[in-house]
């Protein structure tokens, strides 16, 4: 019987909920590790240099594993059924790039504004940081739609949702929630409003919302 892995998250984290949510595309039991964001558990700290969240704990000796993205891999590779990358090298390739995207110029941004705006400005922001942040999502919803035009297909790859689809759940799920004004012209890209309420609708979609047990520090 193989060992159910473990998660350490934080409800609020978008990449700690993109793990969640592949966890659950894959429909691979996880027990998950709720972390305080200021006081983190020593064992947590332990395990990742960095401290951020999501880190994995496989189970069975192996060691932790850091980051979204490399998580999501780990499953593939260990669950390769139902498959969340194309098998194409050159689509899988393309597809992996369009995750990239997401997490790095959509996820990074919106979900950055929106914790300085919570918490306050760094000494060396500008005044208008949280604006900056906020803008790039604007700047990128023209490449964003232009993806979504490359295959035919509710997502980025055709008929098959993949990774690249589900490293937007996070955004999809929280910027009509939290920044409504931020949410695409539906007149101007058609697509990307229609795949943002694809996402919703998606069941995994409830893992932005998981919070798991809580582990003290």
């Amino acid at each position: 019987m193989e060992p159910t892995p473990v998660l350490w998250t934080f409800k609020a984290s978008p990449f700690a909920g993109k793990a969640r949510a592949a966890f659950l595309e894959k429909g691979v039991p996880v027990e998950l590790a709720e972390i305080h964001p200021v006081e983190r558990p020593k064992r947590f700290l332990g395990l990742t240099a960095p401290g951020r969240v999501p880190v994995l704990e496989p189970g069975g000796g192996a060691p932790p594993i850091r980051e979204s993205s490399i998580i999501c891999e780990w499953l593939e590779e260990t669950h390769p059924e139902p498959a969340l990358w194309p098998a194409d090298p050159a689509v899988r390739g393309w597809a992996r790039g369009q995750a990239r995207f997401v997490d790095d110029l959509l996820t990074a941004n919106f979900f950055l504004g929106m914790r300085k705006q919570a918490f306050g400005r760094s000494p060396s922001d500008p005044e208008d940081v949280v604006d900056r942040l906020h803008r790039q999502l604007a700047k990128h919803w023209p490449a964003l739609e232009a993806a979504l035009g490359a295959h035919e297909g509710p997502w980025l790859c055709g008929g098959q949702f993949t990774f690249a689809d589900l490293s937007a759940l996070p955004l999809a799920v929280r910027l009509p929630e939290w920044a409504p004004h931020l949410v695409p012209d539906a007149d101007a890209f058609p697509r990307v409003t229609t795949w943002f309420a694809a996402l919703r609708d998606r069941p995994s979609a409830a893992a932005i919302d998981q919070a798991g047990k809580r582990v003290s520090a």
